[in-house]
């Protein structure tokens, strides 16, 4: 499930949740979901954090490397 597929789900069950008709339950059942959920938008968050991390840390190199300069001209 892709990280925007989760917040939609999110989304609707939270609009359910609002529900003041929805039966106990059923609100049980859908809060324990929605939970569900947020911990796997919590993990794509941080697995994106750590793609990012890793490319700036691979573009800061890149760049170290491309603007060196020899002292020997």
């Amino acid at each position: 499930m892709t990280f925007e597929e989760i917040l939609k789900q999110l989304s609707e069950i939270s609009a359910s949740l609002e529900n003041a008709s929805l039966p106990l339950e059923e609100g049980i059942t859908l809060y324990g979901k929605g939970l569900e959920l947020a911990k796997q938008a919590i993990a794509a968050l941080k697995d994106a954090k750590g793609k990012i991390t890793l490319l700036t840390d691979e573009l800061g190199k890149l760049a170290d490397t491309a603007f060196s300069v020899d002292d020997d001209d």
